[in-house]
């Protein structure tokens, strides 16, 4: 099967995607509602009518991005989240402060935006770990989904990452994975100003295979019972088997440009050059650089299932959604989120990163 793309606003997005057994859905709101607890609410009765319209069970889902404009509110949607799903099969997912767009035609106060990858092939087995309200990983066809991790235990970003990373070792002895088979890893970090504290473990760790992603500054929760101390929520997705078959394409140290895998391209978030200094500029040299790589790998800009954009400043958002529509093939749109995220570099003004079908 290829892609599908459902309920297309033309040189918008795709609602939802469909390919290689998945659906990935763009971030849905609820503006019209004015609590968090009434756009939770508002959102996830909406997925129910989607759901519905497309086929989908509840009981599928396998990974949650929620970003909040202050992920220290988790509690007030999380009530709700998990009355919704489905008990006995809850997803991995992350939840980490990212402020999504805050003007549309119906309000102008959005507290949360809400994203799922969905299984759509009833015959493959999912299996799920580590489960109590949430799931600390969800296997499906292939490819195990972490919740994102933490590790308060010392104190700076650097010491974090690499705690978190030996957790992961732990967790990958215990559920029969490597580290060279990590895919993908989403690093969403407190203080950007800490960036550089990151290369050392991440060098160290993945060696000569490393993973495609993103490190934005998109803060997780920080009223834990920890303490305001946590410095990274990092998650990753890996693929099973003893000899699974992986591409890494224009590998440099800690990260590959993008990582192909089970028929589908994952990217690194990729921002502009330092000679291009406005969002609109930076947003037009990042797509370019985009159409190149497509060039160069074999890539199809309609074979484009998801989309995550983070901008530094979400009010300058339409610099950056107009040069994206020049780019992606009005008929086939991507799913998507955007939201406000630091990148790295004091210039940079975005971070963009795509899933992309191969066939």
């Amino acid at each position: 099967m290829g892609i599908q793309h459902l309920d297309v606003s033309k040189g918008g997005y795709s609602r939802v995607t469909f390919s290689k057994n998945l659906a990935f859905f763009t971030g849905h709101a609820a503006p019209q509602y004015q609590t968090l607890k009434e756009q939770a609410e508002g959102i996830l009765k909406r997925y129910d009518e989607l759901f519905k319209q497309f086929g989908l069970k509840k009981s599928n889902i396998l990974y949650t991005t929620c970003f909040m404009k202050n992920a220290d509110d988790e509690d007030e949607f999380a009530d709700i989240y998990f009355q919704w799903i489905d008990p006995q099969n809850p997803p991995a997912g992350v939840t980490v402060t990212g402020l999504p767009i805050q003007h549309s035609p119906v309000g102008d106060n959005i507290l949360m935006e809400l994203s799922f990858i969905v299984a759509t092939n009833d015959s493959l087995p999912i299996k799920r770990y580590d489960v109590t309200r949430g799931c600390r990983m969800v296997e499906y066809d292939g490819m195990a989904y972490f919740t994102g991790h933490v590790y308060p235990k010392v104190d700076t970003l650097g010491e974090q990452v690499a705690g978190v990373l030996n957790r992961y070792d732990e967790l990958f002895e215990k559920f029969g994975l490597k580290k060279e088979n990590v895919i993908a890893a989403n690093g969403f970090i407190k203080n950007m100003a800490h960036y550089g504290e990151i290369a050392e473990p991440f060098n160290a760790y993945f060696g000569e295979n490393p993973p495609a992603g993103v490190i934005v500054e998109a803060p997780p929760r920080q009223n834990t019972p920890f303490g305001p101390k946590l410095e990274i929520e990092l998650a990753l997705f890996v693929a099973t088997g003893e000899n699974p078959q992986i591409t890494r394409r224009d590998v440099v140290p800690g990260m590959s440009r993008v990582v192909e895998y089970n028929g589908i391209a994952w990217f690194t978030g990729h921002s502009a050059r330092p000679e291009f200094k406005t969002l609109a500029t930076q947003s037009e040299a990042v797509m370019k650089r985009y159409a190149e790589l497509f060039e160069q790998f074999g890539y199809k800009k309609e074979n484009i299932l998801m989309e995550y954009g983070y901008v530094r400043d979400i009010e300058q958002v339409n610099d950056y959604l107009g040069a994206r529509k020049v780019f992606i093939d009005p008929e086939n749109p991507p799913a998507g989120v955007v939201v406000q995220a630091k990148p790295s570099g004091d210039e940079n003004q975005l971070e963009v990163q795509f899933i992309v079908n191969l066939d």
